[in-house]
């Protein structure tokens, strides 16, 4: 029998379910043998689990049972084997990282803490940095550019916080100073950012007692990463135009 995705798919066995389901996890369970059926998964298009002597590696890619010509019936050695465990592994990463790049960016490093923090081994890791990397998906550059443009802005950081919130999330010191540099050139100086900012928060503030506003929009400049003397002075020339 074939699966309903078409004539390329691997063939389906239709025996009873495997005694135990394999990734990157050990189990005495799998012993060289005959394939004894390859499932497709129901929640992932394109993964299977692929069965030898009742065990189960999963998940398998697709692309992986066409490389290795497997089939039911196919006899895999414990070197076949292994290189199926590898395979699996590098799938079950790089179908992880897909998940949590689909929630959020995120830098190469902060992706790498990432999946080390779910037990992911570290050469699956490095290759699926390596392949999303290739593919456009995973850009360290293009992830600061995004986060000076769009969250700071919004949030009204200045250079002190961009800088130290990109390093926070792993982003090479580099390309830290090229964003903020690119920041600058399209925004003008800091000193306009300062003053922008402090406009926008000092009218929240107006209906606060003269020394309460004050107090509460320095600390709110120096959080956002603003020189504390600068802050000083762009929160009373703010608070002014608003009263």
């Amino acid at each position: 029998m074939v699966s309903r995705r078409g004539p390329e798919s691997p063939p389906f066995h239709s025996g009873p379910p495997p005694t135990s389901v394999l990734g990157d996890e050990e189990s005495p369970a799998l012993q060289p043998g005959p394939v004894t059926a390859i499932r497709e998964l129901a929640r992932r298009a394109g993964r299977y689990a692929v069965e030898v002597g009742g065990a189960a590696i999963t998940p398998v890619a697709i692309e992986t049972i066409a490389e290795c010509k497997l089939a039911v019936g196919l006899m895999l050695d414990a070197a076949a084997l292994e290189r199926l465990r590898t395979a699996s592994a590098v799938t079950a990463c790089y179908d992880k990282a897909l998940d949590a790049l689909a929630r959020r960016a995120r830098s190469s490093k902060d992706l790498e803490r990432w999946l080390l923090e779910r037990e992911h081994p570290r050469a699956a890791i490095a290759a699926t940095i390596e392949r999303l990397s290739a593919l456009g998906l995973l850009d360290d550059e293009r992830f600061a550019e995004a986060y000076v443009n769009g969250p700071a802005r919004t949030k009204g950081f200045g250079q002190r916080r961009v800088a130290a919130e990109l390093r926070r999330r792993g982003v090479p010191s580099a390309i830290v100073d090229r964003a903020i540099a690119g920041r600058a050139d399209a925004d003008g100086s800091e000193s306009d950012a300062l003053a922008a900012a402090a406009a926008r928060r000092a009218r929240t503030l107006r209906t606060q007692a003269p020394d309460v506003a004050q107090r509460r929009l320095v600390g709110w400049l120096v959080r956002r990463g603003f020189a504390i003397g600068a802050a000083i002075r762009a929160a009373k020339d703010a608070l002014a135009s608003v009263r």
